[in-house]
């Protein structure tokens, strides 16, 4: 039996791929991939990386896009249709970490995957992306950054404890060598060379000049954190009264809804953190 996705769960896959597209078009560009280049893209999602990455590495050359989810990976095949890139595009469903054996990769791509929400050891993972790729190749992890984003202009505090609330929801460590931008230090940990970091920010106002922000933030960003308010609000220090608000700002029709604030703006810095195997002498 084919296995089909929660419709909602879809959306907000859609709708991530769409509004980060610009961003990781631009982090694609500064990778440099070689015409005819390997790339192995880890986690593909809805496969939003998939068109970009094609297009650089040209005709000859080949992505691997693995993700576990086999409906995750029907989206990320119909994404590369669309985009008219099959012809140098394979989609498989599995672990993509099983596929870190050798030297084989001119670059390896993640998309907001390598974090302590999808593993225990993030730097163990990055450690054995770097041994996969070929001496001039990359590692690339990119970031949507959403706990550095700004959504809330002017609610510091509520944005500041919303976000703890998320964090802990999901578990997410507080500090330390696995916290979620620990980024470099995973990629020097690595032995990797050239370490760098990149930001492509999405800045949007007003809102609906840009179809994608306002079915982002309404589809991803607002249920992840009416939901963290409900499960870990009260933990994090949100008060009654402060619970309620979130539910007026954050919910479409309501008088107070947030979007349709005067001078309302959100800016999303996505991120690219890079890094180089050393070249043999």
């Amino acid at each position: 039996m084919t296995e089909t996705l929660d419709p909602r769960f879809a959306d907000y896959l859609t709708t991530n791929r769409d509004f980060v597209d610009a961003a990781i078009a631009e982090a694609v560009a500064a990778l440099d991939l070689p015409t005819g280049g390997q790339v192995l893209d880890m986690g593909t999602g809805a496969g939003g990386a998939i068109p970009h990455l094609a297009r650089a590495v040209g005709r000859t050359g080949r992505v691997l896009a693995v993700d576990l989810n086999p409906a995750v990976t029907a989206l990320a095949a119909d994404h590369a249709d669309r985009a008219g890139v099959t012809d140098r595009v394979t989609i498989r469903t599995g672990d993509a970490t099983e596929l870190l054996t050798e030297a084989a990769y001119d670059a390896i791509w993640t998309s907001d995957v390598i974090w302590p929400g999808n593993f225990d050891d993030p730097a163990a993972v990055v450690a054995a992306m770097a041994r996969a790729v070929k001496p001039r190749g990359v590692v690339a992890l990119f970031y949507s950054n959403y706990y550095q984003a700004s959504f809330l202009p002017g609610q510091s505090r509520l944005e500041r404890l919303l976000r703890t609330a998320s964090e802990l929801r999901w578990q997410l460590p507080a500090d330390g060598p696995q916290h979620y931008e620990r980024h470099l230090a995973w990629l020097l940990g690595a032995g990797l060379h050239d370490v760098r970091l990149r930001s492509y920010p999405r800045i949007g106002f007003p809102v609906d000049a840009d179809p994608t922000i306002r079915p982002y933030l309404e589809s991803a960003v607002w249920p992840e954190l009416r939901e963290s308010a409900a499960r870990c609000g009260e933990q994090a220090g949100l008060t009654a009264a402060e619970l309620s608000e979130v539910k007026q700002l954050l919910t479409p029709g309501n008088p107070r809804y947030v979007v349709d604030q005067p001078g309302f703006f959100i800016m999303h810095p996505t991120i690219l953190a890079t890094g180089h195997p050393p070249v043999p002498s």
